[in-house]
This record gives structure tokens, sequence and C-alpha cells, in this order.
């Protein structure tokens, strides 16, 4: 169903369009979030099963996810993931750029108010799903979406938004465990679970690390020179570093210094190669 591809990105950037939704909270004026990008995959494809064994048991198939929203247990054949990025706008960016050790204020404000529009967009998107006669799930936002430990990966969720974003054709992933897009990796990922069949994105690469410039050809280490937890290395990324990070330190300065409960970081996607693009001599033939 392409017209259903159509509605979705017409509802997408209809509801980004209104302030109300898309802001960076209280006392801001600017949106929390530019453009998006839009990735569509089979509910059956081989990878998310693959994602049980990469990630662990605990990872949901989409039709794991669709029966524990509530629904009636379906075919993976059925269904189809509608998956989204959130870009980062040029301001946040260039805000967060100029930082070495604690977020700038649009970015924390991006992480947890830009979080609460994104949140809403699934509820608003899968309450038109369903009007439209298309039983939807949003897995990241169920009552059994929980955080478990990963044997491969470490800290880990039951349904990875950026693995599902691979998936659907959004980007690879880099060094520091981000993934790259063709707008680079400062954005923000979501996505529903919906009963139809909606042509999958095609995936232009087979290397899950294919834009990095790092594990393409070593030329490239900027984000572990950026992370100011030392949480990027060679080995890749060590969450429990990054997370100590965040809280308390990042937690206890957007408090005292930008006056909400928040935190963030996300200079590893800030002043680096990839931050707003596949890295020229990555990207594939347009």
């Amino acid at each position: 169903m392409t017209d259903l591809a159509r509605f979705a990105e017409g509802f997408i950037r209809d509801f980004l369009a209104v302030p109300a939704n898309n802001n960076l909270g209280p006392g801001a004026t600017d949106a929390a979030w530019g453009d998006f990008l839009l990735g569509f995959s089979a509910g059956g494809d081989k990878l998310y099963g693959f994602l049980k064994e990469h990630i662990g048991p605990f990872h949901w198939t989409p039709a794991e996810a669709f029966a524990l929203g509530g629904n009636a247990p379906t075919d993976a054949a059925e269904l189809s993931v509608i998956s989204w990025a959130l870009c980062q706008t040029e301001a946040t960016k260039a805000a967060n750029r100029r930082e070495s050790l604690l977020p700038s204020e649009p970015w924390a404000r991006a992480r947890i108010f830009g979080q609460d529009c994104n949140r809403a967009l699934h509820g608003a998107l899968i309450e038109a799903l369903v009007g439209a006669g298309c039983p939807s799930v949003a897995p990241g936002l169920i009552a059994q979406w929980a955080e478990r430990d990963s044997p491969q990966c470490g800290r880990a969720s039951t349904w990875s938004e950026r693995h599902v974003a691979y998936i659907s054709g959004l980007g690879t992933f880099g060094l520091a465990g981000g993934l790259i897009t063709s707008r680079g990796q400062a954005v923000r990922f979501g996505s529903v679970v919906v009963r139809a069949a909606i042509p999958p994105t095609p995936r232009p690469y087979t290397d899950p690390f294919a834009y990095c410039l790092f594990f393409a050809n070593g030329t490239c280490a900027a984000c572990a020179e950026r992370c100011p937890a030392g949480s990027v290395g060679e080995q890749g990324r060590d969450k429990e570093a990054c997370a100590r990070h965040l809280s308390p330190m990042t937690a206890e300065f957007v408090r005292r210094e930008y006056g909400f409960d928040g935190y963030g970081c996300g200079l590893c996607q800030t002043g680096v190669p990839c931050e707003s693009e596949i890295p020229a001599p990555l990207r594939p033939p347009a």
C-alpha cells in the first residue's frame, strides 16, 4: 500500500509543522526537530529474527510487539514497520558543536521536550492509522518495554529503535553506536508496527558499519575524541561509562544551569564528519 506510506509521510510532516507539537519546551521558541527521514520494513524481514541472536532472545519481533500491544496475534507477513528519524535543527547542532564537556541548552531541551514530541507523534500516528482501519502499536511505548543485559551488546532494550531503523533502510552504525543516516547521526528515532503491507525501503548497504569512516578505512575517530566520558574507543562504546556521565553529571548540570529536570550529551553526534551527512567517500551512488 504505497498510499499508506504517503499517508504516514504526510501525517508526520503535518504533525511536526505545528509549534504546539514540535518545540523545545517552556520558555523556548525554536522547534525541537527540523526535517525527518522515513523508512519501512517488512514484519517478516529475516533481520528481525537475527536481532534475537545479536541482541538477545528478549528483543521482540514485530509480530511479538504487535501482540504485546493488545492486538490479536498476527502472522508477520501481514505486518510492516514504519521507522523514522527526527533530525536535530541546525541551531541545536551548532550550539552543541561548541561544547566539550556538557550539553548545550538546546540539545538538553531536545532530549527531554523533543522526546515528548516524539512520544506524542507515536500516539497520534497510531490513532490515525487505527482510524484508517490499520491496527498499530508503538513497541517503544508499551508497558512491557524494558532494558535488559545483552551478552553481546551490554545494556539493550526489548525494541531497539536504531536497529529497527537499520533494517528499515535508514542508515548504518558508527563507532560510537549511533546510526549514521543520510542526514547524519544527530537524529532521534521512532517506529510503529502496523497491520498492512507497505513496500520495504531498499537497503543500499549490507555492511552494518558501511557509513562509518573508522570501520571503512580507519581514518576517523572524531566521536571518540569528542566523548567527554572516554566511553568511545576502537572497541566501540562503553555504555556504562556513558550512562554514568549522563547521570548524575549532566542531570545535575541541566537542573542547575538550565532550570529543568533533564539530561543529555550528544557531543559524539556533533562536531564530527557524520554529524549531518554520510561522509562523502562512503555515500552510496545516487
